[in-house]
């Protein structure tokens, strides 16, 4: 059975002004909102700040197993712990010792210094040292592998040059004999290969997208499960458009201040670098919130069904992470893996803040991404005003799960 379409004749005086009325006067009284405007996402930034405090890995416990004890492998032990990033918390008897301080989580990896190590080293054998780590964790096994390789290099490198000025050479010759070649690295963007520039602007924006689409489609999706749509429509004066506009800016500008605290946060606390536009990231982070507040209002349209948006705001923030393109290049993933990336909002953000934020990219060269933003924030109004104001007029579909 359809209920009679509230008007502007029902509501005369309907307009912008009284559904943002309407709606502060719903945030006002509702826990859920309450917690997930404004407590929630400052408590998860401040969790995610806390963690990533330590801007590098430091003291990743590991084990050492000396088969030789000598003085070369004693030194190579103490030149491991002295590593920032290595901290030397076991030695071991055998390398199932250690596999079984890895598999217990005391240690991430195994160092194995050979017998014999001092032996072939002073006979230019080039002996090798083992590490043995768990490659799952791929950030720890790489700043392990690094420092242990820095370690080992630093060490060899003194004992070959120590060996030719013995010979009779001189320092800056053995020093040009030992490396012939060299390769001269400049690190881009992050040289110090900080981890808090790296995944804490990236997480941050994970995290802000899943709060904006779960709020945007409560607070829309509630006006049908609680047979409330009527109601909302009459605000309007019987405008669906009008309707859903002054429901959501009450949100984008909670949101958006938000947006300025997450930056303020990272850039002023944090100090992660602005080299860029602050103009064009704020404007992406505008479109951005704009962007997750239609996507939730289009689930919310598809079926006019509390749960089923619930479950699909889920399906589409939840892995967005993984195809946003910060740990695995999105050029290197399958196509199929490609046009959902693209289709992820937070994709095209997290390039507008790579270009701003990190390399200092002029503002032109964020207008695509930005571009898409937009387009994901005024294309799917097309799709869910007609069919929310349908709804919205159906009285059928009120009170739905």
């Amino acid at each position: 059975m359809t209920a009679p379409a509230p008007n502007a004749a029902s509501a005369p005086h309907g307009g912008l002004w009284t559904v943002i009325v309407r709606e502060l006067g719903m945030i006002a009284h509702s826990p859920f909102m309450m917690l997930f405007v404004f407590i929630l996402p400052l408590c998860m930034f401040a969790l995610l700040t806390a963690i990533f405090w330590q801007e590098i890995p430091r003291d990743l416990p590991v084990a050492v197993c000396d088969r030789d004890n000598s003085a070369l492998s004693r030194r190579l032990a103490r030149f491991m712990d002295a590593s920032p990033a290595l901290a030397v918390t076991s030695r071991v008897q055998d390398v199932e010792e250690g596999a079984s301080l890895i598999r217990q989580g005391r240690a991430y990896a195994i160092i194995h210094l050979p017998a014999g190590l001092e032996h072939d080293a002073l006979r230019g054998e080039a002996p090798a040292v083992t590490v043995y780590f768990n490659n799952q964790w791929l950030l720890t096994s790489g700043v392990i592998n690094r420092a242990v390789r820095d370690v080992i290099g630093y060490a060899s490198a003194g004992a070959d040059v120590r060996m030719r000025m013995a010979r009779g050479e001189s320092p800056a010759q053995a020093l040009e004999h030992y490396e012939p070649i060299r390769m001269d690295q400049h690190l881009l963007f992050n040289p110090n290969m900080n981890y808090r520039y790296f995944l804490l602007p990236a997480l941050l924006p994970v995290l802000f997208q899943i709060f904006v689409v779960l709020v945007m489609v409560r607070a829309t999706g509630g006006e049908f499960r609680y047979g409330t749509a009527g109601g909302w429509l009459a605000a309007a004066g019987g405008r669906p458009w009008l309707a859903i506009l002054g429901k959501a800016l009450p949100y984008t500008v909670a949101f958006f201040v938000l947006g300025i605290f997450m930056w303020s946060l990272l850039i002023r606390f944090c100090n992660v670098p602005l080299h860029g536009s602050l103009p064009v990231l704020l404007a992406g982070t505008a479109a951005f919130i704009l962007a997750y507040q239609s996507m939730g209002c289009l689930l919310v349209a598809l079926g006019a069904n509390l749960r089923f948006a619930n479950t699909a705001a889920g399906f589409y923030c939840g892995p967005a992470f993984a195809f946003a393109g910060i740990t695995f290049p999105v050029i290197a993933l399958p196509i199929p893996a490609q046009v959902w990336s693209n289709l992820l909002p937070l994709k095209h953000f997290v390039l507008i803040l790579m270009q701003q934020a990190m390399q200092g990219a002029p503002p032109q060269a964020s207008g695509p991404p930005l571009f898409a933003l937009m387009a994901f924030a005024f294309v799917p109004p097309l799709i869910f005003i007609p069919r929310m104001g349908r709804f919205m007029r159906d009285a059928s579909t009120w009170g739905r799960l």
